[in-house]
């Protein structure tokens, strides 16, 4: 029996890019381990240039050229880079279909699923939203939106299936086209980020917002003035912040004009290895967004049996279950109270860890594979 062929479009792959990149990744791992699965996925290239290179034994990477990206600027594509991946991902695309028969394309991700309005005789396809894809995410986007919003409606309508990754996303979704939506959340690597012993954890009390982007979106500097008024009535206490941005120099700016220079660590971008070691000696995650869908970062962060402090947007909400504390977006008064309530309580503390961890057991990587898998397969 021959196995079932998939194209897998996507714009970023590590190196490239942060949540989308992530879970793309994970979901590819997941796959290789499909005998009966054959999958060519087409991705951005990091030097301008096309390449074919091989994932594992049933999957081949051809990555099309958006611009030479200099390491500092992986993380995040500009619109410019994402017109060219839209453009080179297309002519990939037709490309492959003259030579392979596929059963099915998965569109993951702006702007993906584009291509599948031009190819959807050759291909039936599915389109997973991720979050800015979606119009209403990123109100900063207005404009692009305005632009985006009759082909989006057009490449959902047609397609066999469109998920979202929560169930907030998917409502918004619904603003545009009132169709069904299907719900496949993000998942985490549970073997990988994992709790530690009380006693391996870091000396003073550590709050962390996990392996994040530090983009406008994220609303960083909410968490640093939050953290600096905490700080002043527990000074045994830290704030780890990890990963890279367009705003960490702005944050090095606030950090230092709050006089918490030394009760602020910028680690820099980690390997997820590194990530994985790191995050768990945490105490507290918390990750004040302005807007998310499911955040790959705050997964992490229960999987490592952290509570969780969540400004109350997107599908943030919906991994809060007893194991964190809801705050507003914008309010750095009510994020510091969230982490003085947590740190006074240290058996609520753990306990809304354990319910955190429980949580994360729920979304491991190889349960949110076998949803797409029965996509592929019937």
């Amino acid at each position: 029996m021959s196995a079932t062929r998939i194209l897998f479009v996507v714009y970023e792959l590590p190196p490239l890019g942060g949540g989308v990149a992530t879970a793309a990744s994970h979901l590819l791992r997941e796959f290789a381990k499909e005998e009966n699965l054959a999958i060519d996925v087409i991705t951005s290239s990091i030097n301008n240039a096309w390449t074919t290179e091989k994932f594992s034994k049933n999957i081949t990477l051809y990555r099309v050229p958006i611009g030479k990206k200099p390491p500092e600027k992986y993380q995040k594509q500009t619109p410019w880079e994402m017109l060219r991946f839209t453009f080179f991902s297309t002519l990939k695309i037709f490309s492959l279909l003259r030579k392979n028969n596929y059963k099915l394309a998965h569109y993951f991700g702006y702007p993906s699923a584009l291509p599948g309005l031009l190819f959807k005789h050759k291909a039936p396809y599915i389109i997973s939203l991720r979050g800015v894809d979606v119009p209403g995410y990123n109100q900063k986007y207005g404009w692009y939106y305005y632009l985006y919003k009759p082909l989006a409606k057009l490449s959902w309508k047609y397609a066999k299936a469109v998920v979202a990754n929560s169930q907030w996303l998917a409502d918004l979704a619904k603003q545009t086209l009132d169709r069904k939506i299907e719900i496949i959340s993000n998942g985490v690597d549970t073997e990988k980020f994992k709790p530690v012993p009380e006693k391996d954890k870091f000396k003073v009390f550590t709050v962390t917002a996990g392996g994040t982007v530090m983009g406008p979106k994220k609303g960083l500097e909410h968490l640093v003035e939050g953290f600096a008024s905490f700080h002043e009535e527990h000074p045994k206490s830290k704030l780890l912040l990890i990963g890279e941005g367009e705003l960490k120099v702005k944050l090095e700016q606030q950090v230092n004009a709050l006089g918490i220079t030394d009760a602020v660590e910028f680690t820099g971008r980690l390997s997820h290895d590194e990530l994985a070691t790191a995050l768990p000696k945490c105490h507290v995650m918390c990750l004040p967004s302005l807007a998310e869908g499911m955040s790959n970062a705050v997964l992490e962060a229960a999987a490592c049996g952290l509570p969780l402090i969540l400004t109350d947007v997107g599908g943030t909400e919906e991994i809060l279950d007893g194991n964190g504390i809801a705050v507003e977006k914008r309010n750095s008064k009510a994020i510091a109270a969230a982490l003085t309530k947590i740190i006074d309580n240290p058996q609520h503390r753990s306990d809304m860890g354990k319910q955190s961890k429980q949580i994360s057991e729920n979304m491991k990587w190889g349960n949110i594979s076998t949803h797409y898998i029965k996509y592929y397969e019937n």
